[in-house]
């Protein structure tokens, strides 16, 4: 009898072992599902995002992704966000890697991962990111001009030159590309293709979305144009 109970006893404890088992395999499949669902609800709060020309209201978007979904990729883009209008650059470049290290094809994240490169001064990262948003997307005009900018603060003029003219092509009424363009022509000492550029933007009226450069194209203008009129002299 000794030895039959022990058995019975010793048959509950492996039954429970493995009830106990089930139980968490199914808390774990559960907790998955759950992150699943907030992740795809996170996807579909962060297209609205794209859609919304709202500042305030896009904040909000991705406020409510960071309550969602915190370690999807977009959880990780939504930090890096935040943290770049702390002006917090390294911390943003660690979010916005880790959100294209989950999601490859997460073209937005790689793209303000290139942005914060730029603006942390990493002009090299900052190029590369910006290229390889462009094999994704080679029709983003403002990948383009971003990646212009960025040839032309790292000294190759040329090269910001031939990504200012495809953004243009692609989207001509990005008019903010003619100021860059004015910027790096002048440099270059191309003084009356400048002016032809500078001289596009003013008449884009730009004083609403741009008005302090707005109101440096408006000198240049003027400046260059006593300077080439001296030169006809």
């Amino acid at each position: 009898m000794e030895r039959i109970l022990k058995k019975w006893l010793l048959i509950e404890a492996a039954a429970l072992l493995l009830l106990s088992w089930g139980i968490a395999w199914a808390s774990q499949e559960g907790r998955n599902s759950l992150k699943e669902v907030n992740t795809e609800k996170a996807a579909e709060i962060f297209q609205e995002s794209l859609r919304s020309d709202n500042p305030d209201l896009n904040r909000q978007y991705l406020q409510q992704i960071l309550d969602l979904a915190p370690d999807s990729p977009y959880g990780h883009f939504s930090k890096g966000w935040f943290y770049a209008q702390e002006e917090k650059y390294p911390q943003a470049i660690d979010e916005y890697r880790q959100a294209v290290l989950q999601k490859p094809d997460f073209n937005e994240a790689r793209h303000n991962l290139a942005s914060a490169y730029f603006y942390a001064g990493n002009f090299k990262e900052a190029i590369d990111e910006y290229r390889n948003v462009i094999k994704q997307n080679p029709i983003w005009a403002e990948a383009h001009l971003n990646l212009g900018t960025a040839y032309f603060l790292a000294e190759n003029p040329f090269m910001a030159i031939a990504e200012y003219d495809k953004a243009l092509r692609l989207n001509p009424r990005l008019s903010v590309v003619h100021y860059y363009m004015g910027l790096v022509l002048e440099k270059m000492g191309r003084s009356k293709e400048a002016l032809g550029h500078f001289v596009a933007f003013e008449q884009a009226h730009p004083e609403e979305d741009f008005p302090e450069y707005a109101e440096r194209a408006k000198e240049r203008v003027e400046e260059l144009w006593v300077m080439l009129g001296r030169q006809t002299l």
